[in-house]
Parts: C-alpha cells; sequence; structure tokens
C-alpha cells in the first residue's frame, strides 16, 4: 500500500514540475529583446516605442544610452497580447530601422539568452 502512495505523490509532483515548466517557457515565448544602435538623433525612442504601442506590446525594461554620438538601446518586451505576428512585428521594426539609419535586431528571450550563456 505504502509504494502506491508514493507513486502517487511522485505522480502528482512531476505533474507540477510539468506545470511550472510548461508556464515558464510560455512566459519566455512571449518575450522578446530588441536592441536598438544608431548615430544619434530626436525621436529614436519615440519611433521604436510608438511601434510597440501600436501592436499593444508591452515595454517591461529599458536600457538606453548615448555614448558620444553613439544612440545604444536595448529593451525586453512582453509580446503575449500583441495584434500581429512576431514576425510581422520583427519585419516592421527592422525596416523602420532601415529606412531611420539604425540597426535594429529583434530576438525571443530564450534565444537571445541561449546565445549569450556563459
Amino acid at each position: 500500500m505504502k509504494n502506491k502512495g508514493v507513486q502517487g505523490n511522485l505522480r502528482v509532483l512531476a505533474a507540477q514540475a510539468k506545470a511550472v515548466l510548461a508556464s515558464q517557457a510560455t512566459k519566455a515565448e512571449s518575450r522578446i529583446v530588441i536592441a536598438v544602435i544608431g548615430k544619434d538623433r530626436a525621436g529614436i525612442m519615440a519611433g521604436v516605442t510608438g511601434l510597440l504601442a501600436k501592436i499593444d506590446a508591452n515595454i517591461l525594461d529599458v536600457s538606453q544610452t548615448i555614448m558620444s554620438d553613439l544612440f545604444t538601446m536595448v529593451m525586453l518586451v512582453d509580446i503575449k497580447v500583441i495584434s500581429v505576428p512576431f514576425s510581422k512585428l520583427k519585419a516592421s521594426l527592422e525596416a523602420y530601422g532601415q529606412s531611420s539609419g539604425l540597426s535594429i535586431i529583434v530576438q525571443h528571450e530564450e534565444i537571445f539568452r541561449a546565445m549569450h550563456r556563459v
């Protein structure tokens, strides 16, 4: 009898662990990292954030600095409820970057983290 109780407890624990992992995967898949680099000028941040606001993306964190005349920004963005597919968001940000003389890189958070693991 004890063995069945232990097995039942193990099944419950395994199910809980699986649910936690699934939740973490969903969270990571719903977040992206956006890196922006280019010659500093007025309106860069407004242009990028305006595109994100139009599709209901939520900016979770942003780091921005200007080094001499070089603008740099990295953003963590929640795209869980965006109104367009990720591929369209990525294409529109990259197109905006090209038309504005900026380099804009858009990646899912888990890809970014995997690439920058030490």
